[in-house]
C-alpha cells in the first residue's frame, strides 16, 4: 500500500457554545464534579463560534490535501435543528471536491433525546448524512464506521444492533481477506482507561464492548478513533490504539479546539493532534 494521511474531526456540535453560555457557577461546579470543564462565559445565541471553527477545520483539510476527512459525530447539538444541520453541511461543502468526507453518527445527531436513537431519528439522520454505519477502503487500507448510539442502547430500535454486528463480522472478514491496515471510527470511545471498565455515558457498554473488541482483536485492527469526550484520550487494547480526539467545537477539558492528522503507513498508524492556528506546514509521510 502507498502511505497516506487523513484528518479526523470530532464534535463540531453546532449550538453547544450557546448551550453553555451564561450558565451559573453552580452548573459549572456540577459539571466539573462530573469531570467536564465548562467555562464561564456570557450568554450567546446562534453558532458563530462553531461556524468559525468548523470552517477552519475544512480549510486545514484543503490546505494539507488530506486523503479524506472523517467527522466522528455530534455535528449538531440539537437533533431536531434543521438550521444547525444546514450550517454544518454548508460549511462542509467548502471541502475540495476531490476530498471525500465521511460522517459518523453522534448521540446529538441520531439520539432523539440526545442519548438514544429511535426509528424516526435514524431516518432523519440517514436522510441528512447518509448511512449510520458503513465501510470504505482507501489505498489498501480498510475502514469501518460504527453507529455507537445503537450500540449504546439498542432497545428502542429492535434489530439495529444485530444488523450492525453482522455488518462488522462481514466487513472485518472481507478486510482481513484483502490485507492491509484496518481502522475503525465511532463516536463513543470503546473505553477510556481499561477494556473492562464499567459502562458509563462515555464508553461502549461493557456487554457489547466485549463482543466488538474480540472481533477487532481477531482481525488485528490497528486503531479505533472516536470523539464524544471533547478532549484527547489515549489507551490501547493489545496492539490496537483506542483514541478519543478533542473537539472541533466546544472543549470540555484542557485540550483546545483542533483536529487530528492520522498517517496510515504499511506497518503502523501514527497521529498527532493540532490546535487551530498551530497546524503543521505540511504532512511528511
Amino acid at each position: 500500500m502507498d502511505p497516506f494521511f487523513f484528518i479526523q474531526l470530532a464534535d463540531p456540535q453546532f449550538g453547544m457554545f450557546a448551550r453553555w453560555g451564561g450558565v451559573t457557577d453552580e452548573v459549572i461546579e456540577a459539571q466539573l464534579f462530573k469531570g467536564s470543564k465548562v467555562r464561564k462565559a456570557p450568554p450567546v445565541q446562534g453558532f458563530e463560534d462553531e461556524s468559525r471553527l468548523f470552517t477552519e477545520a475544512i480549510s486545514e483539510a484543503n490546505r494539507l490535501k488530506s486523503a479524506f476527512v472523517v467527522v466522528c459525530g455530534d455535528m449538531v447539538n440539537d437533533p431536531d435543528s434543521e438550521t444547525e444541520r444546514a450550517e454544518v453541511l454548508r460549511i462542509a461543502g467548502g471541502l475540495d471536491s476531490e476530498i471525500p468526507i465521511h460522517w459518523v453518527p453522534g448521540n446529538h445527531d441520531v439520539g432523539a433525546d440526545t442519548v438514544s436513537a429511535t426509528p424516526e431519528s435514524l431516518r432523519t439522520y440517514r436522510g441528512a448524512f447518509g448511512p449510520d454505519y458503513f465501510a470504505f477502503q482507501h489505498s489498501g487500507a480498510s475502514f469501518l464506521v460504527l453507529d455507537s448510539i445503537t450500540i449504546d442502547n439498542p432497545s428502542p430500535v429492535p434489530g439495529e444492533w444485530e444488523a450492525q454486528l453482522e455488518f462488522v463480522r462481514t466487513e472485518l472478514a472481507a478486510a482481513v481477506s484483502r490485507g492491509g491496515p484496518i481502522i475503525v471510527f465511532s463516536h463513543h470511545p470503546a473505553f477510556l482507561k481499561t477494556p473492562d471498565e464499567p459502562t458509563d455515558y462515555w464508553n461502549w457498554p461493557l456487554e457489547r464492548r466485549e463482543v466488538l473488541l474480540r472481533l477487532l482483536r481477531d482481525a488485528d485492527a490497528k486503531a479505533v478513533f472516536a470523539g464524544h469526550w471533547h478532549r484527547n484520550n489515549y489507551s490501547s487494547y493489545g496492539d490496537m490504539q483506542v483514541v478519543a480526539t478533542g473537539a472541533v467545537g466546544y472543549p470540555l477539558g484542557d485540550d483546545p479546539s483542533g483536529y487530528r492528522v492520522v498517517k496510515v503507513l504499511p506497518d503502523r498508524v501514527e497521529h498527532d493532534y493540532y490546535a487551530f492556528g498551530n497546524g503543521p506546514g505540511s504532512v511528511e509521510l
